[in-house]
């Protein structure tokens, strides 16, 4: 079984849940063990995240294996398995039933188009009864197929390149408070990213390192489709009790986004 993240699992599974068993009806056979849906999630140029493949199988079959590749890709996989990406509830399928395998995918910012990915599978066909067996064996004949699944890349059109997640947050006139404020982005490149706050009059901000604004916690990049925050201690012990909207600027190399947040002060 995988160790994902929590998130990833929900996400991943979520979507497996989407495809009706009739599906598995649907899709010719032509293997021991089948793609059930030729076409995955789609993904931005630039975006690292998990995508889930959805197999089938026609056989009673164990150890199954995958490995992925494509042009302007690189695919790593679940931390337990390493080199490779097995099926999520375990390692076997039951002829006829689902289950999926997770794909840790990075695109490269030059790709804006679909990607043909090479799935390579290898398993071990059980022998008749095998799989009914307490002993947990994998005994029967190996097996192995290459199929093609089409990665969506789709680049983010008429789309702001940074999305502001955090636009309000409650703050004490009695103590500094720090909040962190939650942005993404949609497009690669958004490097060296910073932001600053321009308060009203009584209400003061200050950034990581007294420096004059704040970076992201985890890198100076804002990463393709997945979050980053920046962090700001709000001071508002010379403000009255009130709702606030402060401009909030982040820039970036190359370009720069105008935003607010609603500031409530208690």
């Amino acid at each position: 079984m995988h160790h994902l993240p929590r998130v990833a699992i929900g996400l991943l599974a979520g979507a497996a849940a989407l495809v009706p068993a009739s599906a598995a009806v649907a899709t010719p056979k032509s293997g021991d063990v089948d793609l059930v849906v030729p076409v995955l999630a789609p993904m931005l140029p630039g975006q690292q995240g998990w995508v889930s493949a959805l197999w089938t199988a026609n056989n009673d079959v164990c150890d199954v294996r995958v490995t992925a590749s494509g042009p302007g890709l690189t695919v790593s996989y679940p931390t337990n398995t390493g080199s490779y990406s097995s099926l999520y509830k375990s390692s076997s399928l039951d002829a006829g039933q689902l289950d999926f395998t997770a794909l840790n995918v990075s695109v490269a910012p030059s790709v804006t188009g679909a990607v043909q990915m090479a799935l390579a599978i290898s398993y071990t066909n059980q022998a008749p009864g095998q799989a009914k067996k307490e002993d947990g064996k994998c005994v029967g004949s190996p097996g192995s197929e290459t199929v093609t699944a089409t990665l969506p890349v789709v680049p983010s059109i008429g789309a702001a390149a940074v999305v502001q997640k955090t636009t309000a947050v409650s703050v004490s006139r009695a103590t500094p408070t720090w909040a962190n404020l939650v942005f993404a982005g949609t497009r690669p490149g958004l490097s060296n990213f910073r932001v600053t706050l321009t308060p009203p009059a009584g209400l003061s901000v200050a950034y990581p390192g007294d420096a004059t604004s704040s970076g992201l916690n985890r890198l100076g990049t804002l990463p393709v489709g997945q979050d980053d925050f920046t962090a700001v201690r709000f001071d508002a012990s010379k403000l009255a009790a009130g709702t606030y909207n402060v401009p909030v600027k982040a820039t970036w190399t190359g370009g720069s986004y105008d935003g607010s947040i609603t500031v409530t002060v208690n």
